[in-house]
Formats: structure tokens, C-alpha cells, sequence
């Protein structure tokens, strides 16, 4: 017959592992999220940053233009899908004021959608105005800054980092 102190000692080291496993599942869970969290704002950051450059690549492409870049379709232009589905993710794990500027880009991006789908209704020999071609430009330079700040590693264009560089120095 089994000892009466094994028993009582293996009934508590069992009440013990069922108190402590209670105490500690909160605690697991609370880092499972915290991890399934964290990766989701990565991936939000690497896929919003991979549209920003997509995009600052057509705008620097369509800057250097003579006259208005051809669109079939304005969606693929300039896509803000990525931005769309993942935005929610980047709060709480980036700079208010970052999210704020990003918010603020992606308007200007729809914005700009929607005057190459207009200037495609102008006949094919309009000239791209100066003023356009630079304001178009400024704008992939701001994507460009704001995928660097989102961390995705990539550096700029030299004639972008001329740029900035140059509207540092006059105060711009």
C-alpha cells in the first residue's frame, strides 16, 4: 500500500502544476497575440512600402514624360490596395505623425489616379505642363521618404536625394 505522504505529496504536486499552468495561460496568450501582432505590422509595413515604390516608380517615370502617360486602367497605376486591406495593422506600431503623412500620400495618390484617367481624355499630342512633371516628381520623392521611414531598408534615387538635399539647404 502506497504511502499516505506520496500521495498527499504527489496530489499537491499536481494541484501545484494545474495552479500554476492556470496563473500562466493569460500570460501565453497575451505573448501569442503580442508575436501575431508584430508580425502582421511587418508585413503590412514591407507590403505598403513594395506599393509606395511601385508607385514612386510610375510617378518618376511618368515625370520625365513628355506629354500624359497613356492609362487603360487606373487602378493598376496606381494601386492602393495593399494600403487598403492593411492600414489597420500599422497602428499602434508606427509614429502617429507617419501614419498621418502616409495617410496623407495615399490621398494625394488617388488624387493623381484620377487626373491621369482625366488627361487621357486630352488629345494624345497635350504636352505635360513643367509645373505637372515637377509636382508629379516631388511626390514619388515624398513615397520614397515615407518607404524609408516605414523601414523597408531601400535608399533613394541620387537625383531624389539631390533633391532633398537641396530643399534642406534652402529651408523648404
Amino acid at each position: 500500500m502506497p504511502d499516505l505522504r506520496l500521495v498527499v505529496a504527489a496530489g499537491l504536486f499536481s494541484l501545484g502544476g494545474v495552479i500554476l499552468g492556470a496563473l500562466l495561460m493569460p500570460f501565453t496568450q497575451l505573448f501569442l497575440e503580442r508575436m501575431r501582432e508584430q508580425r502582421a505590422s511587418r508585413r503590412a509595413k514591407l507590403l505598403i512600402a513594395g506599393e509606395l515604390l511601385y508607385a514612386q516608380m510610375i510617378l518618376r517615370s511618368a515625370s520625365k514624360l513628355n506629354g500624359w502617360l497613356p492609362v487603360e486602367d487606373g487602378m493598376s497605376l496606381l494601386p492602393t490596395s495593399a494600403w487598403q486591406e492593411h492600414r489597420s495593422s500599422l497602428v499602434g506600431h508606427i509614429d502617429e505623425d507617419l501614419y498621418d503623412q502616409l495617410v496623407m500620400a495615399y490621398a494625394l495618390l488617388e488624387t493623381d489616379r484620377a487626373r491621369f484617367v482625366m488627361a487621357n481624355r486630352l488629345p494624345p499630342e497635350t504636352p505635360l505642363p513643367q509645373k505637372e512633371a515637377d509636382g508629379i516628381k516631388q511626390l514619388s520623392n515624398e513615397l520614397g521618404r515615407l518607404r524609408r521611414k516605414l523601414g523597408d531598408g531601400g535608399s533613394g534615387w541620387p537625383d531624389e536625394i539631390q533633391d532633398e538635399l537641396l530643399n534642406r539647404i534652402i529651408g523648404k
